[in-house]
């Protein structure tokens, strides 16, 4: 996976999110959230990808992005730094469960291949009063 800011390749901060099907044969449906990091640029990504088979209009494959200026980046950072793994999205800690349960409060920009969406809109994160990161919703202008 590469930064949408300036190509670099992107580091696993968290994983928030992950569901699957069983594998097998017929609908396949799975899905991730994930924070990751650009060591070139300093910005974060929250990144949202979606697969599902089943016969529609839209495309099985679909992602979705929003940034994270490197001070939300930095508050994503030291709200995991106690988790046991935050690579591991099952896990329970408050940090993953904060993170959880705001991500939906974000606005994200959908990518298409090979297209120009334009900029994307930044992500805004709180250090709640025990320290855990929570995404917090900021109306555009």
């Amino acid at each position: 996976m590469r930064c949408l800011r300036c190509g670099s390749p992107l580091d696993l901060v968290v994983a928030i999110h992950q569901r699957d099907t069983p594998p097998g044969p017929g609908h396949q449906v799975w899905d991730w959230s994930r924070v990751m990091s650009c060591p070139s640029c300093g910005y974060g990504d929250l990144r949202h990808f979606s697969h599902d088979d089943w016969p529609s209009e839209e495309h099985a494959d679909m992602e979705w992005s929003t940034q994270l200026p490197p001070a939300a980046l930095a508050v994503v950072r030291e709200g995991v730094a106690t988790c046991p793994d935050p690579a591991d999205p099952a896990c329970e800690c408050t940090a993953h469960a904060s993170l959880r349960e705001s991500e939906n409060r974000v606005r994200r920009l959908r990518i298409h291949p090979r297209s120009d969406e334009g900029e994307r809109p930044d992500a805004h994160v709180v250090r709640r009063d025990d320290g855990v990161p929570e995404f917090i919703y900021t109306p555009t202008a």
